[in-house]
């Protein structure tokens, strides 16, 4: 069967496309939307979004005519976010077809994330919030330095959308809504970690003093607080990079001295809570990270990180001279993996 005739494509399949489209449109009052409308709206984007699974990539979408298409149900499906009922079931489908766009349609779909974001970070729930920072990161993680400029605008609204719905009351023995908030704050450091990771150090750096600043505690919280080894991972491969970022001499202002007074406290209160369980195989991992956020701290400081250990910080922990001396001669091998191996077997 031949489906393209003189480059142009099928036109069935663009016949489907626009009645499908034109059937989409949401009403504009959205006072009298039925619910069985909105059950019929809410799986117009799923029907849209399993047939992009014909098109492994843009240049596909393009040669078979249907990138416009794809672009009227996106300018479809937008406004419907703001339609009071049925909000999580919109939602949820609007995020799995922008989720395809971005395969299908590639820079073409930018235009529409500002617009989506915007909407879906009103009167969020917790699984809100878990199942969009997902679609954040795949922006992040594809288009790092074209989304800059978009991503600099959103951090802070989503984070502060994060926080106010950790910090939400919840009833003690409530273990729903505890694991709800486990998997949100998760998602939160996986964010920061996608968009640290991304060489876009100016989407953090340009948040403000101050936000940073509660946004790096929360990241030592993380690492030392919560007795969840998959976050304590995430939170010091944050550190690290960080570090690397801001930690040597052309670095952030201030930033060495945040890394003496909790990065490198961090490093070695983690591994002493009761919690920390070096049988479970996250828990080992994390400490993998644990030294290399160490390792990261001496290649940016050098000797000064060396002359703080020996003689600040070890001695304010009652550390024995020998074993201090120990410590930072393993630190100055240059395999990473020697540190690993002593921290796993001395358990500092």
């Amino acid at each position: 069967m031949t489906l393209f005739t003189n480059n142009a494509p099928i036109s069935p399949l663009q016949a489907f496309f626009q009645r499908a489209k034109l059937r989409s449109s949401p009403p504009t009052n959205t006072c009298s939307v039925s619910s069985s409308y909105l059950r019929v709206f809410t799986g117009k984007p799923g029907v849209h979004s399993r047939t992009s699974k014909a098109f492994s990539n843009k240049q596909t979408v393009k040669l078979s005519g249907c990138s416009e298409v794809y672009r009227g149900c996106l300018q479809t499906f937008l406004p419907a976010l703001s339609v009071p009922l049925q909000k999580g079931s919109l939602r949820s489908a609007v995020r799995s077809f922008l989720h395809r766009m971005i395969i299908c349609m590639e820079e073409e779909v930018l235009p529409f994330i500002p617009s989506a974001s915007q909407h879906m970070l009103k009167d969020c729930e917790a699984k809100d919030l878990q199942e969009f920072i997902p679609l954040i990161s795949q922006i992040t993680a594809k288009f790092k330095s074209q989304v800059s400029p978009f991503l600099q605008q959103v951090f802070m609204p989503l984070v502060l959308s994060i926080f106010e719905v950790l910090g939400r009351p919840a009833e003690e023995n409530d273990q729903a809504a505890a694991l709800e908030k486990q998997m949100l704050r998760r998602s939160y450091f996986t964010f920061i970690q996608t968009v640290a990771g991304s060489g876009m150090n100016e989407v953090m750096a340009n948040q403000g003093a101050e936000n940073i600043e509660r946004v790096v505690f929360t990241i030592i919280q993380g690492a030392v607080d919560f007795p969840d080894p998959i976050a304590q991972k995430s939170c010091f491969i944050i550190l690290s990079k960080l570090v690397e970022l801001w930690g040597g001499k052309d670095g952030m202002v201030g930033f060495p001295d945040f890394i003496y007074k909790h990065i490198v406290p961090a490093c070695f209160l983690a591994p002493l809570k009761p919690s920390f369980d070096l049988s479970d195989a996250q828990t080992v991992l994390t400490l993998s990270e644990c030294a290399i956020t160490l390792k990261t701290i001496h290649l940016k400081r050098g000797l000064e990180f060396i002359r703080f250990l020996q003689q600040e910080y070890l001695p304010s922990l009652q550390v024995a001279p020998e074993v201090s001396q120990e410590l930072v001669q393993v630190l100055q091998q240059p395999d990473v993996k020697v540190l690993k191996n002593y921290m796993k077997v001395r358990q500092i």
